[in-house]
């Protein structure tokens, strides 16, 4: 028996393969102890990527835009329509509207969608959603999930669109609303330069820990609320590849050629509405009407109201246009967000800010995915949410 038992064993190893490296790295990515600090290096190089690539790309169009682009468009206008209220509206949505645009669509849209190819086209996804599916069932969702709020803390466009790889409706809506809640880059932008600037960076560390506590809550809150649950996670299992670069592309621009004829003509109308509103002079009529939440509840200067409402075309606009309508109320330049607003109301109108719906273009890329009552749901619910929390902020800060 023992002779028949080793004779069994040399042929196992004999007909067994050695394992392959892509096996190795497998077993690696998957078992917690080395898996979680792979994921946690992975989420963080595909944030940094995509902040610090995005970042650079917005600012070079920006700029090629404001120096070469944007000079035309407002000849063009001018000599079509003239300069007066109509030509400013329409330039409003020509001119501002491509560029918020072009300022999120390529930078980090385009760019997201070709890190999150190369990634699915590696095998990495289904290690990243085997290693968090525990923890994001807590919040209603499976692991598939971790991508698109890791993606979120870039863009929460392509965030939003990343949700497709979730099963249930309900899924997904859960997501949603969670991506909308994370600080993308360009709040961040006004936590880092207003907040720290004036407050410090203990407080901006303190916006992100709240922002963070209301995300993790709402996830709660609708895993309760929402019928259903969290489905299991099957999927496929196989070893890591190396990705094609010919079908990385291909997969990134089926995914950007969506977002551009379904987001973009609702941009350009958003943009055309709010510069109706500026170039009119109505939003000075809002100021009062908003002065119970923003300045009773809030404890924040009126202007800053009509900042937040104009931050829905492009969040890191909200400090530049605190300046701009500040020195217009003033009548004379206001050099610093320090001069209009204290520490304390830095950090509750950063809060504000960052938790409020990001966009229009989030708002657009909700209404193609979700459809528009539950985007209106989400926007409604994180409009509240924002000044609930707002409000009991700027009662605990000294």
């Amino acid at each position: 028996t023992a002779a028949r038992h080793e004779h069994a064993r040399r042929l196992a190893a004999l007909a067994q393969a050695p394992p392959r490296r892509g096996d190795r790295l497998w077993r690696l990515a998957t078992a917690p102890r080395t898996g979680l600090p792979l994921l946690l290096l992975v989420a963080a190089a595909m944030f940094a990527t995509l902040f610090v690539v995005g970042d650079l790309l917005a600012r070079v169009l920006t700029a090629a835009w404001t120096a070469w682009i944007s000079p035309a468009v407002g000849a063009g206008v001018t000599a079509l329509l003239g300069d007066g209220t109509a030509g400013r509206v329409v330039l409003w949505g020509v001119d501002g509207g491509i560029l918020a645009t072009l300022a999120v669509g390529i930078p980090y849209i385009l760019t997201f969608y070709l890190i999150l190819a190369a990634v699915e086209d590696t095998g990495y996804m289904n290690a990243a959603a085997f290693l968090s599916d525990r923890l994001l069932h807590r919040l209603g969702l499976h692991g598939r999930a971790v991508i698109p709020l890791i993606a979120a803390a870039g863009c929460n466009v392509p965030a939003i669109l990343g949700t497709r790889i979730l099963r249930t409706r309900r899924e997904r809506l859960i997501a949603s609303t969670l991506v909308t809640l994370m600080p993308c880059s360009a709040r961040t932008a006004v936590i880092v330069g207003g907040v720290a600037a004036v407050a410090g960076w203990q407080y901006a560390l303190l916006v992100y820990g709240i922002v963070l506590a209301v995300v993790v809550l709402a996830g709660l809150a609708l895993d309760r609320l929402l019928p259903g649950e969290a489905g299991p996670l099957v999927m496929e299992m196989f070893p890591f590849r190396r990705p094609v670069l010919r079908q990385v592309l291909r997969k990134t621009w089926w995914r950007f050629r969506e977002f551009v004829w379904d987001a973009a003509p609702l941009i350009l109308v958003g943009s055309t509405a709010l510069g109706l509103l500026y170039e009119t002079g109505w939003v000075w009529h809002l100021e009062p009407v908003l002065a119970p939440v923003v300045e009773g509840w809030l404890l924040l200067p009126g202007v800053a109201g009509l900042t937040l409402l104009f931050a829905v075309l492009r969040k890191e606009l909200a400090i530049q246009l605190l300046l701009v309508f500040a020195a217009v109320q003033a009548g004379g330049a206001v050099h610093g967000i320090g001069e209009v607003m204290s520490g304390s109301q830095v950090v509750t109108y950063a809060v504000v800010n960052t938790i409020y719906v990001p966009c229009v273009a989030t708002i657009a890329v909700l209404g193609r995915e979700l459809g528009w009552r539950a985007t209106a749901a989400i926007s409604g619910g994180t409009v509240v949410t924002a000044i609930l929390v707002g409000g009991v902020v700027a009662r605990l800060l000294p």
